[in-house]
């Protein structure tokens, strides 16, 4: 089911409305933004939190994929596209900081803006904030295919087929990881989970979990010796269904001066399972 294995990933046509939404007078009078850049599949909605770090010098942006937010659904999103376009807000507002704050892969489209900057704008402090980081290819290919088992298993477990009932059981599973499965005090959370976000979760139309997902499956993190000098901060659930936490260690110890952060008993939706997340992340863009 292409919108399971979706749920995780990301190509953009030229033409078509800016993706980057934000305050232009707001930005006009900035020295700093925040740019934050959802997951596949995902409104910019559950980035808000971030509007508690809006002042006088510092503004918010947010990055809108395709067939959300008011984005025309036909479009692709382009990695590289992406990252160029938010590298140019930084050159355009002669901003002096930037946190770049992604979900999954979002969080692959701020590591690839988080090179540009530091290329095109040397002299500007960039602060990466990565929540459940997708990871390079044959990754996001085996991401697939975890899901499509996930899939096959949700279905069991909830003795149907049909679509929306099948996600919303492997939504537990991708929210908290097998505990959902085991663990009757994380099944009740998951639970709440599904309960308190049932009305905002909607299957995704035909073809677009494919174009939010080819770009991601070709991505390799080429050159991240370009990341030198930036700050990195990883927060990745230690249950993780989708880009284990075993192997997105890996991936970050190639990055330079890059720290992840193990949160335990949670899975890949960590912006909504762990709150503090954003605590910290909060914390971090307030601190100088």
């Amino acid at each position: 089911m292409a919108f399971l294995i979706s749920a995780c990933a990301v190509p953009e046509q030229r033409g078509g409305p800016d993706p980057l939404q934000f305050d232009a007078t707001a930005m006009e009078g900035a020295n700093s933004a925040v740019v934050a850049i959802p997951g596949a599949l995902t409104s910019i909605r559950v980035l808000f939190p971030l509007d508690a770090v809006a002042s006088r010098n510092r503004a918010v942006a947010y990055y809108r994929l395709p067939g959300y937010d008011g984005r025309p659904e036909e479009e692709w999103v382009d990695i590289d596209r992406a990252a160029q376009r938010i590298a140019r807000l930084v050159q355009e507002n002669g901003l002096v900081r930037i946190d770049l704050v992604g979900h999954s892969t979002g969080a692959v489209i701020a590591i690839e803006a988080a090179k540009v900057i530091r290329q095109t704008s040397p002299n500007t402090k960039v602060h990466l904030h990565a929540i459940s980081t997708a990871l390079p290819a044959p990754q996001p290919v085996l991401a697939g295919v975890r899901g499509a088992a996930g899939t096959v298993a949700a279905a069991a477990r909830a003795g149907s087929l049909k679509p929306r009932v099948v996600w919303l059981e492997y939504y537990r599973r991708l929210a908290y990881g097998p505990g959902a499965e085991t663990d009757p005090q994380v099944a009740q959370a998951a639970d709440a989970l599904v309960a308190a976000n049932d009305d905002r979760i909607t299957l995704p139309s035909r073809g677009l979990g494919r174009r939010h997902t080819r770009a991601l499956r070709q991505w390799r993190n080429k050159n991240p010796e370009r990341l030198s000098g930036a700050q990195l901060d990883f927060y990745h659930g230690a249950v993780d269904p989708v880009f284990p936490p075993r192997i997105t260690a890996r991936f970050v110890d190639t990055l330079p001066g890059a720290k992840l952060h193990l949160i335990a008993k949670n899975g890949h939706l960590l912006l909504l399972t762990y709150p503090q997340v954003w605590d910290r992340i909060i914390a971090e863009i307030r601190s100088p």
